[in-house]
């Protein structure tokens, strides 16, 4: 008989329009193991409303680095993700915990780097010439050691919550897919991609995964491969190396408070 595991999920942001407490999605529900129990853990000073560049990831990060070590304390469990692609916290995370500690970042772009020579990720953050979010990929690629396998980084013009797909309506979300998949072929015929990370929801997945199987080319939910890999990992009896990642000499725990700061000139 197999063990039993326990996944814990922790959050550190606060998105408008989203109902708290908020669990795991029914898509993670669906393809998890039988025997794998998930829960869900939100930082209840989480105010942040999304990460995409270094500045959001930066606020976050001490706290996912302690919501991961207070459910390490809290109760029996063998791993923790931390599912924001730009992985704020999860070094430290690693170097707290005794636990798997998982970052979204780290499972999908090597999981990627297996199906093919090249990959590409299709994300928000795009407007005009500016692109808000490549920074975040490429530093994560460069700590993994995959940069030379990341194709391109294909931005869409939508901030990060334009891909959430419970905010969305119906015409939002086909033109989501639609531009989603133009960018896609994008990479594959004009930066050599041959394989996809997908940001956003299930239906956007679902979507990817139907019109490009034709081309022969994979594509990757962030979400489902961090799950699939860190059950993975469990199964094999693995965790970070404590020589790489060595328990702080002192711990400190603490809040934090939001203070909006209205800039000078928006009147």
């Amino acid at each position: 008989m197999r063990k039993k595991i326990r996944i814990v999920y922790t959050s550190t942001f606060k998105i408008p329009g989203i109902k708290y407490p908020h669990g795991i999605s029914e898509e993670l529900m669906a393809i998890k193991d039988p025997d794998t129990e998930v829960a869900y853990q939100r930082a209840p000073d989480a105010f942040v409303h999304f990460v995409e560049q270094n500045y959001e990831a930066d606020l976050v990060a001490v706290q996912s680095a302690r919501e991961a070590w207070k459910a390490e304390q809290e109760g029996e469990l063998d791993a923790i993700c931390l599912g924001c692609s730009a992985e704020p916290g999860v070094k430290a995370a690693r170097e707290l915990c005794d636990v798997l500690v998982m970052g979204a970042a780290c499972a999908v772009q090597h999981v990627a780097s297996m199906l093919g020579r090249k990959f590409s990720y299709i994300i928000g953050g795009g407007e005009g010439e500016v692109t808000h979010g490549r920074d975040t990929i490429l530093s994560t690629a460069e700590q993994n050691g995959l940069s030379h396998k990341l194709a391109s980084i294909r931005c869409l013009n939508l901030p990060p919550m334009g891909f959430n797909e419970a905010l969305l309506s119906e015409d939002e979300l086909n033109r989501l897919k639609e531009d989603a998949l133009l960018e896609s072929k994008k990479a594959i015929y004009e930066d050599g991609a041959e394989v996809i990370i997908g940001y956003g929801g299930p239906k956007l997945h679902d979507y990817l995964v139907e019109n490009l199987k034709p081309l022969g080319v994979p594509v990757l939910s962030i979400s489902q491969t961090l799950l699939k890999v860190t059950e993975m990992l469990v199964r094999l009896g693995l965790t970070q190396s404590k020589r790489t990642y060595p328990k702080p000499r002192r711990i400190y725990d603490f809040a934090m408070e939001q203070i909006r700061i209205v800039p000078k000139d928006s009147g």
